[in-house]
């Protein structure tokens, strides 16, 4: 039996940082001496928080590069918005070393005005890029050093960054530098392009890649590795079953895309529909079946759970996310995905059921996965099966299963495409 789906109410104010401008006041006022007070930000991804160390643009040609460097992992949650034109990177579980100056850091080049990066101790490091005229951005994450690379695309401009310049965390040996001319080492570049044609798209993204393995088996299947093969097999059957639509996947091959960036492409193609394909663990080893999740912050203490290992980090960090993202909520997107994820599910489910009448039928659920919060078309993320069950694992790693779940998954997709309204963007 499914579960009845009940979005909640859009919030009043349509960005998230006006919520926490809107909380920022709330705790001057001494308005929220009733409740609990919230935690400050205490840790990064697996207890540890990364401490900034510095931020460095640079300029070549027709790219302009901002490096950002950390003592851990951080994982950026990048947004463009307009009046004025600027993309605000966050950095949730960061923070900035004391002492550490403030300031903007003055570019120039006509493609980034300035750099100004603030610190919030409940929410981490924001950084706003002020920007000129870009034709497109990337970002990219790297580890050792753990970095994070924001590239500017634009016209080629004869102007260079206006001064070399270093703004110290005063008396301290952080520090902050303006470099002149020589680009940075950058992230691969890997920007899958929309397939040519007028069709309606259908973006397939590959969870996890590159440094971030995702799940391992008890056998030693890897979550990348699977969900790539399944990603490929889905790609083609979709191609032979509904030719009119175009595919892309977010990643081709064995590479780290930041989920920002996942839905960024999304949203850039102006994908029809996007889906996210995972492969899912639990400290029971006897848990097994196929999961499909939209997006909802009125999730269960399980979906947190998982949306908090899928996003990378704990769950006091989910409730930061949460406080941030909650009011970025789109009704009608967010119905569109729960109908998606009921129609993949139960097709998928009923398949399958026909070559292994034993599997376990799991529910469709709501939760706070970041790689769905941003895309502006109905998404949902598939948990193809459990590799910490051992017989599953088996199954997901053969060709002749993941032919079956791709069948399943195209068949529900075809049924929502058919039926469902969805609003072209």
């Amino acid at each position: 039996m499914h579960p009845t789906f009940q979005p909640r109410p859009r919030l009043p104010w349509s960005t998230g940082w006006r919520l926490l401008t809107l909380a920022a006041v709330l705790l001057c006022c001494g308005c929220t001496a009733s409740r609990s007070p919230q935690p400050a930000l205490a840790s990064g991804a697996g207890g540890r928080s990364a401490t900034l160390s510095g931020v460095r643009p640079s300029s070549s040609g027709t790219t302009t590069q901002v490096v950002i460097t950390g003592s851990g992992p951080m994982q950026p949650l990048v947004q463009r918005l307009s009046q004025p034109d600027r993309l605000l990177i966050e950095l949730p579980y960061t923070r900035l070393p004391a002492p550490w100056n403030q300031g903007a850091i003055t570019v120039g080049d006509g493609r980034l005005k300035t750099i100004q990066t603030t610190h919030n101790p409940q929410t981490g490091v924001s950084m706003t890029l002020l920007l000129n005229t870009i034709r497109d951005y990337r970002v990219g994450v790297q580890s050792a050093p753990h970095r994070v690379i924001v590239e500017l695309f634009g016209a080629e401009t004869a102007v260079r960054p206006r001064r070399k310049a270093r703004l110290a965390s005063t008396g301290g040996k952080k520090s902050v530098a303006v470099a002149r001319g020589k680009a940075t080492a950058a992230a691969p570049r890997h920007t899958p392009q929309p397939p040519p044609g007028q069709g309606p798209l259908i973006v397939i993204d590959p969870g996890h890649g590159g440094h971030d393995p995702g799940t391992q088996g008890v056998a030693g299947v890897v979550e990348k590795t699977v969900v790539l093969q399944i990603a490929h097999a889905l790609r083609q059957r979709i191609q032979e079953e509904m030719p009119h639509y175009r595919v892309m996947l977010t990643r081709n091959r064995d590479v780290f895309i930041p989920l920002g960036e996942r839905a960024r492409m999304a949203n850039a193609a102006k994908a029809r529909v996007f889906i996210s394909i995972h492969a899912n663990s639990s400290p029971n080893h006897e848990a097994s079946g196929l999961e499909v999740w939209y997006l909802s912050f009125a999730a269960s203490a399980r979906a947190k759970q998982l949306a908090a290992r899928e996003n990378m980090l704990s769950e006091q960090q989910q409730s930061v996310l949460e406080r941030i993202l909650r009011d970025m909520q789109e009704t009608d997107r967010i119905n569109q995905s729960a109908v998606l994820a009921q129609t993949t599910h139960k097709a998928t489910v009923e398949y399958l059921a026909t070559h292994y009448p034993g599997l376990t039928p799991r529910r469709v659920e709501g939760a706070p996965f970041a790689v769905l919060h941003r895309t502006q078309m109905p998404s949902i993320l598939v948990e193809t099966g459990f590799l910490s069950n051992a017989e599953e694992e088996a199954r997901l790693r053969t060709p002749q299963y993941q032919r079956l779940l791709v069948e399943g998954i195209v068949r529900g997709l075809q049924q929502f495409l058919h039926s469902a309204v969805v609003a072209m963007r």
